[in-house]
């Protein structure tokens, strides 16, 4: 790093770690180099707290712990279910791991992982791309988190990163803070309603062939009463949102389902199995900003031909 040491003296560095020698290490790292807070742990209950009670800037994290997996802690606060700040950077202290724990980790969503024995080399770079580069976070129905290679960044959001102001001006804002990561959380939110619109295409593009038959069938049923469902519980997420008119073609969905089921052990009805697909594919049109009111989204809906 090219930055004068004293410029990391503000940054809130949470370390925990069961091995001693690794916690020693870094810590001299972390002191040599300008960091001055720096608060040590050895269980995972010690990030609960911290996460908590504060906002740490980052944390550096070991894998073993007699109190719990860190996989599943660092899932829970990419999440937000424990702490204040999803989007918090976190780096791995890895040791010996296998291929298969490796996996389920970047799964998790850390930032980065550095191995053991730490070299200040190693650990110098990653925390640099956290403060100057960090990478955009990918958002979906079972994970968030940095993007991984081969991750589709088109729809990706800049996670906030109060820590490049402590070094570069020695504070933080923190209601400036507080707003980046609830405009973060906001865009995770509509990135997770957005993700409904293909898996409802791709439900009805699994309902096609049962419905081309001579009867609508139980599977053929039970399909469409998971894509009601499916429709109902977005229905209720999208309220109070910018694609709350994203409803209206979720409603008229159901509506369609509904008569289908209705067909049971029947012959389906040929024309509202016609109209699923245009409102499948209507409903991902409201997604992507094809149509942005209630009443052009009603008037497609009248268009498709939903009585």
């Amino acid at each position: 790093m090219q930055q004068n040491r004293n410029s990391f003296n503000k940054v809130d560095v949470l370390l925990v770690d069961t091995d001693l020698n690794a916690r020693q290490g870094v810590r001299t790292i972390l002191s040599n180099n300008g960091f001055s807070e720096i608060t040590l742990g050895t269980e995972l209950s010690r990030v609960r707290e911290a996460i908590t009670r504060r906002m740490p800037d980052i944390l550096l994290v070991g894998t073993s712990f007699p109190d719990g997996d860190v996989r599943q802690h660092i899932h829970a606060i990419r999440h937000n279910k424990i702490g204040n700040n999803p989007f918090m950077p976190i780096i791995v202290l890895l040791d010996q791991p296998t291929p298969e724990f490796v996996t389920s980790l970047m799964a998790a969503g850390p930032d980065d992982v550095v191995m053991k024995p730490v070299s200040t080399k190693g650990l110098l770079e990653r925390l640099h791309m956290q403060i100057y580069n960090r990478k955009p976070y990918i958002v979906t129905e079972s994970y968030v988190g940095p993007a991984r290679k081969g991750d589709d960044t088109s729809r990706a959001i800049a996670p906030p990163n109060p820590i490049r102001d402590k070094v570069e001006t020695g504070k933080a804002n923190f209601m400036e803070v507080e707003r980046g990561i609830e405009n973060a959380l906001t865009e995770v939110g509509e990135r997770r309603l957005e993700n409904q619109g293909p898996e409802i295409a791709a439900l009805v593009g699994r309902l096609g062939p049962m419905l081309d038959k001579p009867v609508v069938n139980q599977a053929a049923v039970g399909g469409l009463r998971m894509l009601i469902e499916m429709n109902e519980d977005l229905i209720k997420k999208l309220q109070g949102t910018r694609y709350d008119h994203v409803s209206e073609l979720c409603k008229a969905l159901v509506t369609v389902s509904e008569r289908l089921c209705a067909c049971a052990n029947q012959a389906p009805d040929a024309t509202q199995v016609k109209l699923l697909k245009p409102l499948s594919q209507a409903i991902q049109t409201g997604f992507s900003g094809g149509i942005n009111d209630a009443a052009t989204a009603r008037m497609i809906v009248e268009r498709i031909g939903v009585k």
